[in-house]
């Protein structure tokens, strides 16, 4: 498909550009730069084919992305966290209530399945 959008995007670029008036040696040039970009181009989409087709790079390539897939949860849980922070914060509550929280929230599970409802309906509710 990709190959077939270049081709497409490469006759609508020839037919703008071939309207402009150029001497010889301009045209000579313009059509010398084009084929080297065309064939770079057509370089990237083989070397994207074999890479598909390899199978070791298409474990490489799930590993990464599994990867980056876990870094995006990992930020998107800190943000949460802070957000719960912050909102303890505004309400004013003591320094040694919010750690005495944080050790429990560590400790008890039940306590974080709460807090995380809570913000989840929260969300809901911006919604």
């Amino acid at each position: 498909m990709r190959l077939i959008k270049l081709h497409i995007g490469l006759f609508r670029y020839i037919k703008i550009e071939l309207k402009k008036k150029r001497t010889p040696k301009q045209f000579v040039k313009f059509v010398k730069e084009l084929i080297v970009a065309y064939i770079k181009e057509l370089i990237k989409l083989y070397k994207d084919l074999f890479l598909i087709l390899d199978a070791d790079y298409q474990k490489q390539n799930q590993a990464y992305k599994k990867s980056q897939q876990i870094k995006v949860d990992l930020q998107r849980c800190l943000k949460m966290l802070q957000y719960v922070d912050e909102k303890m914060k505004q309400s004013k509550i003591p320094g040694y209530k919010r750690r005495q929280f944080w050790r429990d929230f560590y400790r008890d599970g039940q306590l974080r399945k709460d807090v995380f409802d809570d913000l989840l309906k929260e969300i809901d509710g911006l919604k």
